[in-house]
This record gives C-alpha cells, structure tokens and sequence, in this order.
C-alpha cells in the first residue's frame, strides 16, 4: 500500500509542481497582459464551468475508479466505456445548452454581459474533457498515476504556450477570448494523449483471460448508482460555490467599492491569492486522488489495521504541509505579491489567508478518507454547512466590512469543514489525531523560524547583498529546512512512514 501509493503521489506531487509552476508564470503574464479588471471577467466563467464539469465528469470520474478498483469487477474497459458514454451524453447537451443561452447567462446568473462570448467559446471544451476526465478515473483506478500526470503537463503546456505564440505574433494585449481558446487547444492536446494511452492499455487487457465478464447493462447500473449520487451532492456544493463567485463582486460593489475596482479585486483573489495558497496543495490533492481507491479497497477487505494507518501517516504530513505554507504566507506573503506580481493588494490579502492552509490542506485529505469509506454523505453535509456560512459571511459582513468580512467567513467555514470531517472519523475509530503533536507545536515552529526569517531577509535587502528574489527564496528554503530537521530529530517525521 504505502509504494504504490508514496510512488503515485510522488508522481502526481511532480506533475502538479510543473503545471502549477507553468500556471503561475501563466497567470502573472495574464494580469499584466488582461489587467485586474479583465482578469476578474476571465475568472468569472469558471463557475459555469465548474457547475457543467460536476454534471458531466465530476461524480463519474469517481464512480469509474471505485469501480476499477473493486477486485470484483474483472473487466475495466467495460467500466470506462459506459462511463466515457454517459460523459459524453452530458457532456455534448450542456455544450448545446451554454451556447445558445450563453447571452441570458452572462446577463442573469452571471451579471456581466462580457462573460457571453467567452461561454460560447467555453461551451466546445465540455465533451473532450469528460474523456479526458474517464480515462483519468480509469488509470486512477488501477493506481497508476503516470499518464493523468503528463496529461496534465500537455493540457498546460499547449493552453499557455497557444496564448504565448498568439501574444508573441500580433505583439499587443491579448483579450479573455483568447485565453479561453486556449483552454480549448490544451485539452484537446491532452485528451489526444489520453486516448493513445487507453488504446495501448486495451490492447494489453485484450491478452488477460477473463473468466466472468459483467455485462454493460450490470456495469452501467453499478456506475449510475455511484455516480448520481455523487454528482447529485457535488452539483449542490458546485452551485453553493458558483453563487459565492457571482456574489463576491456584487457584495463588494455594497461595500462601496466601483465596478471595475470590485471585479478587480475578485480578479486578485481567485486569480492570483488562492492559486498560491493551493499551490502548497499540489501533495495533499495528489494524495487524496490516491487515497480514495485504497481506503475503498480496505473497507470493502474490513481491513481496518490498514486504514487506521493509512489516515494517521495521511492526516499527520497534511497538518504539517498546511504548517510549513502558513508560516510562509503569513510572514513572506506581501514580499510575494510585489516580487512576483507587481501587487501590493495581492501580498497582502496572501498574508491575511495564510491562517487556511492547514485547513485546506487536511480537510482535502480527510474528505478523500471518508469518500473512501463510502460515506460521501457525510462530506456533502459538512461541506455544505462551511459554504452556507461563507455566504452568509459574503451577504451579511461584506457590504459592512469590505472583503475582510468575507475572508473571516472563508477562515471560519474551513474550519468548520475540517473539524466536522475529523470528529467524524475519530469517533468512529477510523483514525486518531493529536493536535498538539501535529498542529500547534508544528505551527508555532515554523511561525517563529519564518518570522526570524523575514527579518533576516530585509536586512538583505536593504544591504543588497543578493538581488530581491534570488535573496526571498534562499531564505525561505532555510526557514523551511531548519523546522524540518527539528521535526526530524523529533521524530515527528519518521522516515519509515515513507517505506
């Protein structure tokens, strides 16, 4: 268990590092090139899509691996077919649905008329990513990470390098529809790639003796009975999430703010802020799309020696990641947004959210254990219960506080979320977890060593002793190594929790 899964995660941690560091580079081109303000516009259709994903591919992209998965089922391309089949049933009718109501969207449930060409270049990328999405589920099933992770390395690289090449040829600012176009070459690259692979591991499976093959009307039934409930409960937390996007901007125009500086300011925030602070994410994300198919299988085996483990090891090195990013973020954060984005805004809403990463982190680890369970339930209930009080938070504090009334309501529903999700398991004997261990010791380490750190660093600056950036990163890498070696010494990390 722990090889195949330490080796996914690897694989995935590294794929995830290469594309969020492309995405990076990516989005700080965008905010120059867009502007704050158009940037706020590009980010506001991501909610439609992300709405239309859970619809189309969401729910049986998991449906696909769980099913993979159980030992019981001896035929996976059947599983992928009927679940490549149901996709693109969904897929192709929203495609026709966003298109033509494009117009009445961006103008009633969006609220900016300049998002309507941009949903009708959004609306052809739905069929290709719902195959991406089931061959994904498909290699996630059989625990192999290795072709969804350079998929996600061409589907980045083809999206930026298209908007580059079209930047770098007609020499002027580049415009929101072509950055949507680009999201549209990077997945068909990468959904090209996907089906070259699955057409070779065919092949392969074509070689296996089959005793017993389900048949697809067995198949399907089984997937439809995983992936509707699913879809169903994620479609909720989808909307819940789409409603929190569309009312950021309006909220802060209450507040007081102008239209543009309010779109602006989402533009910051979803754009640029939460990316960072996700960025650290990358492992604990690779490690739940992992942990799902194995927590499933030792439930279904009753091993539960094995999940016990499985969710300590887990659970522990989230809490310790979430640590390590909010001692970063809180104190280098403002340093971050002026050298990397020009933006002292961004800095300092990125200093202000550092408190989340240990939240964010773990709560993606333990949702992945209980879904694992086959308790998806239970982390539609508690997600649903952090979303409605950060709206409540957006609708209610924002047009009094500005946008620290909504960022107190993202802290608080976080945590809500996490601790929810933690009480569950541990009063059901599924795991343990020390707090004082894996969470406030930790933080309090990492806090003190980045706070020395920073200090250190602006006395660099000032001296000029190295230029800005190369002087931010050595230091970093310092008051990240230092902790660690205490923790180490410790034996907080253990090397045999790797082996």
């Amino acid at each position: 268990m722990k090889n195949k899964i330490l080796k996914g995660t690897i694989i995935l941690t590294m794929a995830g590092i290469i594309t969020r560091v492309i995405g990076f580079l990516y989005r700080i081109f965008l905010a120059n090139v867009l502007g704050d303000t158009n940037l706020g516009i590009y980010q506001m259709v991501f909610p439609v899509y992300t709405i239309c994903f859970t619809i189309y591919a969401s729910g049986l992209q998991t449906a696909v691996s769980q099913l993979i998965s159980d030992p019981k089922l001896n035929q996976p391309s059947k599983v992928l077919k009927c679940g490549i089949m149901f996709s693109l049933f969904c897929s192709i009718s929203l495609s026709l649905g966003l298109f033509f109501f494009s117009d009445w969207i961006s103008l009633h449930l969006l609220f900016a008329k300049e998002t309507a060409p941009l949903l009708k270049i959004l609306a052809v990328i739905f069929p290709f990513c719902g195959i991406t999405s089931m061959i994904n589920g498909y290699f996630y099933g059989k625990r192999q990470a290795k072709v969804p992770s350079i998929t996600q390395i061409i589907e980045q690289i083809l999206r930026v390098g298209f908007v580059f090449i079209i930047f770098l040829c007609y020499k002027k600012n580049i415009s929101c529809e072509i950055a949507v176009t680009g999201l549209i070459v990077g997945e068909i690259g990468s959904n090209l790639y996907n089906i070259w692979n699955i057409r070779k591991e065919g092949t392969r499976e074509k070689k296996k003796k089959i005793q017993m093959s389900p048949s697809y009307r067995e198949i399907s039934i089984k997937l439809l009975q995983q992936a509707v409930p699913l879809s169903a409960t994620r479609l909720t937390i989808s909307f819940l999430s789409a409603a929190e996007s569309i009312l950021i901007p309006i909220m802060l125009q209450l507040s007081g703010l102008h239209r543009d500086y309010s779109f602006a300011l989402y533009g910051i925030i979803t754009g640029i802020v939460i990316p960072f602070i996700f960025f650290p994410g990358t492992i604990t994300n690779s490690l739940s799309v992992l942990l799902l198919p194995e927590v499933s299988k030792a439930y279904h085996e009753n091993n539960r020696k094995k999940i016990l483990h499985t969710t300590q090891i887990t659970i522990k090195y989230s809490l310790l990641l979430g640590c390590a990013a909010m001692g970063i973020f809180m104190c280098f954060g403002t340093q971050i947004g002026m050298l990397f984005f020009h933006n002292e805004r961004a800095g300092k809403l990125l200093s202000l959210l550092a408190v989340i990463c240990p939240f964010i982190y773990v709560s993606t680890t333990l949702a992945s254990i209980i879904n694992g369970l086959s308790k998806s339930s239970i982390t539609f209930r508690n997600t649903v219960i952090g979303l409605t009080i950060r709206i409540l938070f957006l609708v209610i504090a924002t047009p009094h506080y500005g946008i620290y009334g909504y960022l107190f309501g993202m802290l608080l529903s976080q945590m809500i979320i996490s601790i929810l999700d933690g009480l569950y398991l541990i009063k059901r004997n599924y795991t343990t977890i020390n707090i004082t261990k894996w969470f406030v010791c930790p933080g309090i380490l990492f806090l003190t060593m980045c706070y020395i750190g920073k200090k250190v660093m602006l006395i660099c600056f000032r001296a000029h002793i190295f230029p800005d950036k190369i002087c931010m990163l050595i230091t970093m890498g310092i008051c990240m190594m230092v902790p660690i070696v205490i923790l180490l010494k410790s034996n907080m990390i253990q090397k045999r929790d790797f082996y």
